[in-house]
């Protein structure tokens, strides 16, 4: 008997994705790994996985078959549930989230690439496909205790952030004016967010250099002035200014806000 799902509709950006593989940028290799880390993690808890355990991410639309009895829990779900060979279950994100995902007890299996199971749009890297009518392979699990409920993570809009390295490239009120402007998401892909609502004035001739490593949480500010939060598959390089850099305890609710959120900026 196949354990695991076979995939109906692979929806829109759909991708596996884990804790993915540091350690490869001198190769021009990001990390990449899961978006809203917060939100993954919590639904992998409710079926007893790691916080990082592989699970499928989705913009939306992704429908599965199961091909086996599973424990499962997805994104916009108030429980895990059990669900019977033949079952159908559709992933989409939560309202107000730009990730939907599904977590199945044990976790999703494959062959790692580099270390992990994650997918990279930037390098075209694909541990395990997910096109319509692929069979994903789960592992086998012994029956488990489940929490009544997933604990989702708050939803917060207010991203603390650290002065970036190139202050100096830009106009000397260009920090304050990002930390006083609503801004609103204008896109939201694995390789950033871009933001609207104001531009950010520049130093003269201060619009790109010389290439430098980049990381993720990077505000970079191009010639528009509009920034940009660098997401997990985000260029190892870059030349435009970085003016602050997102913390880690924000970024989940940074590369999870969907089109349209308004978000602001504090220094920490």
């Amino acid at each position: 008997m196949t354990v695991g799902f076979r995939v109906v509709e692979e929806g829109i950006a759909t991708s596996v994705q884990d804790a993915g593989r540091p350690g490869y940028s001198h190769l021009g290799l990001g990390r990449s790994g899961i978006a809203d880390q917060a939100s993954a993690a919590s639904i992998n808890r409710s079926v007893g996985n790691t916080e990082t355990t592989p699970v499928l991410e989705t913009a939306g639309g992704l429908v599965v078959e199961c091909l086996s009895r599973s424990t499962v829990a997805a994104s916009g779900w108030t429980a895990p549930r059990v669900v019977a060979q033949g079952e159908r279950i559709r992933v989409d994100p939560a309202p107000g989230q730009q990730w939907g995902y599904l977590a199945v007890a044990g976790g999703l299996r494959g062959v790692p690439v580099l270390g992990s199971l994650s997918a990279d749009t930037m390098a075209a890297l694909t541990a395990i496909s997910v096109r319509s009518g692929a069979h994903l392979e789960i592992s086998e699990t012994d029956d488990r205790s489940l929490p009544d409920l997933i604990a989702l993570p708050p939803h917060r809009h207010t991203l603390t952030v650290i002065p970036g390295p190139h202050l100096d490239r830009f106009a000397s009120t260009a920090l304050r004016l990002l930390t006083s402007t609503q801004w609103t998401v204008e896109n939201n892909s694995r390789v950033g967010v871009r933001l609207a609502g104001g531009s950010i004035e520049l130093a003269d001739g201060s619009a790109s250099a010389a290439s430098e490593p980049m990381v993720v949480g990077a505000l970079q500010v191009p010639p528009n002035g509009s920034p940009i939060i660098l997401g997990r598959d985000h260029p190892v390089t870059g030349g435009y200014p970085v003016i602050a850099v997102v913390d880690d305890e924000s970024m989940s609710q940074a590369l999870g806000a969907v089109i349209g959120t308004t978000l602001s900026f504090r220094l920490g």
